[in-house]
């Protein structure tokens, strides 16, 4: 997926904190490696059917169901997920999409934390994959879409509310390695349930 640490440009008033310049260092390898995935790749090159596209939105929704439950967040990307397999027909029936059941430990606020990095820095890489539809689903048409286009204009503002968060979390090194390890296993679990996108993915 496109690297999102530069898709957004951070006031000088507000400096990168310690633990951010962390967090980017830990996942760097993952968020490479992610960057250069099948599906994700092809929608950059603007060369994915439309099978393998579904494929990929089954999987992405197979993650997402009980990841954003296991955070205690408003299920936002689930629902976009959800409206985009209900939009490409019955092929794409949600009810029985896989779901993953090898989810990252998210049992402390600090290890949540650490894991929205990955959801909200995802959500700014959305942003320009969904530009990157046009030929596939059509010009201006946000259908089959809506969890790249995610928040639209306010992904930035919603980034930017993360960082605030990032920063306020306390100075203790024990807090900032769960935040770090929250983040580093969301990725690997991540990771993992994306390799496996080109197996059915229905139950």
């Amino acid at each position: 997926m496109p690297d999102h640490s530069k898709c957004l440009s951070v006031p000088a008033t507000l400096a990168l904190p310690s633990l951010h310049l962390a967090l980017r260092a830990a996942t760097q390898d993952a968020h490479e490696r992610l960057h250069q995935h099948a599906g994700f790749a092809a929608i950059q090159d603007s060369t994915i059917g439309l099978a393998d596209y579904r494929d990929l939105i089954a999987r992405l929704y197979g993650f997402y169901l009980p990841f954003e439950v296991a955070l205690e967040i408003v299920p936002e990307r689930t629902n976009s997920l959800a409206a985009d397999l209900d939009v490409m027909g019955p092929k794409a029936p949600r009810e029985r999409v896989s779901i993953c059941g090898a989810l990252p430990r998210l049992d402390s606020a600090y290890r949540r934390l650490g894991a929205l990095y990955v959801a909200e820095g995802s959500a700014l890489g959305g942003r320009a994959l969904a530009r990157k539809l046009d030929r596939l689903l059509g010009e201006y048409d946000v259908a089959g879409r809506r969890f790249f286009v995610g928040r639209g204009a306010g992904t930035n503002a919603a980034w930017k509310r993360y960082l605030l968060r990032l920063a306020a979390a306390p100075t203790d090194p024990s807090v900032h390695a769960e935040i770090i390890e929250g983040a580093v296993e969301t990725f690997a679990a991540f990771e993992d349930w994306l390799n496996g996108w080109s197996t059915p993915a229905y139950g």
